[in-house]
């Protein structure tokens, strides 16, 4: 998708702000593209955005875990977790990380009001 690569290539460029346009005109053509939503959350974080970041990030996993299993999919699933452990520790949300270290993704999706 070259509204990804765009984003990728901005945020690279620490213009995350551009970036993460470039990435909602990604998840506008494409809704599910995991790619978009989990880079959409680490140019938040760089923008100091952690709750945005921490809300692509879960919508990220859930997105995955509605899809049928790969090992693409399960690759990107470490990187998501990974990356939302920090959202959720640079957020100031301590009592959250052990939701996210045992990735109980539903607890945290209802904490964050995700759908």
């Amino acid at each position: 998708m070259l509204w990804n690569k765009l984003g990728a290539t901005l945020a690279n460029s620490s213009r995350s702000e551009e970036a993460i346009h470039a990435y909602r005109q990604a998840l506008h053509y494409l809704p599910g593209f995991t790619r978009s939503r989990y880079n959409l959350g680490i140019s938040c974080i760089n923008l100091k955005a952690y709750r945005e970041a921490i809300e692509h990030l879960l919508t990220a996993l859930n997105v995955q875990r509605r899809a049928t299993t790969a090992a693409s999919t399960s690759q990107m699933s470490e990187a998501v977790w990974s990356t939302l452990r920090l959202a959720v520790s640079l957020y100031g949300r301590p009592e959250l990380i052990e939701h996210v270290s045992s990735r109980n993704l539903d607890v945290l999706i209802r904490e964050f009001g995700i759908d």
